[in-house]
């Protein structure tokens, strides 16, 4: 396996799993520098890999930033203000162990789009990766994905200006889609507040 360092500071782009036959659960990882580079151990090995190198608990960073965007289950990963990973569904796991999730850093997604009933990612070096999830489940990946990096920034007093293309995601014009989820997640955080204050008393 390259060394991680090298890795990293080829710019990791996206953080893929695949099933590579006499090989079995490995993980395709698309860097600026390199374009590809494959390594034979799962996701969740590399992950755990990257976990160690920027010495964070991914247990504990899931718990505190599910908290925040209200998910328990796929939260986005920040390591660092340039390397947070946003969720996306890319493949069918052929075993409960696979790995059905890729991991994009959201420095690099361009936009989601939908096309021929088929919604993908699209990257920089004109990439552009099929997701086998909804465009508004997608685009509410992205979205929580950008409220952790925030989150992150100022927990660890990085500003959003030394944040890379922090504001790249939210000076696009806001579709009605955009919109809509917005409301209805402001009104989630509203019921949660009532019932909170009221449990209170």
């Amino acid at each position: 396996m390259k060394n991680i360092e090298e890795v990293i500071s080829s710019e990791i782009i996206a953080i893929l799993p695949l099933y590579i036959d006499m090989k079995g659960n490995s993980t395709k990882i698309i860097t600026k520098e390199e374009n590809e580079i494959y390594i034979y151990k799962s996701i969740r090995t590399f992950l755990s890999l990257l976990a160690k190198y920027f010495m964070i608990d991914l247990n504990s960073s899931r718990q505190y930033y599910g908290k925040i965007i209200g998910c328990t289950n796929i939260v986005p990963l920040p390591f660092n203000k340039d390397n947070v990973f946003a969720p996306l569904k890319v493949r069918k796991p052929i075993s409960k162990n696979d790995g059905s999730f890729g991991y994009f850093n959201i420095r690099f997604i361009q936009d989601i789009t939908k096309k021929n009933n088929k919604v993908y990612v699209s990257l920089e070096k004109e990439l552009s990766i099929e997701i086998l999830q909804g465009i508004e489940s997608a685009r509410k990946s992205l979205r929580n994905a950008n409220i952790v990096k925030q989150s992150y920034c100022e927990r660890t007093g990085v500003t959003a200006m030394e944040s890379q293309g922090f504001y790249g995601e939210f000076n696009k014009p806001a579709t009605k889609g955009d919109i809509a989820a917005l409301r209805n997640e402001l009104m989630d955080i509203k019921i949660k507040l009532l019932k909170s204050s009221s449990s209170s008393v």
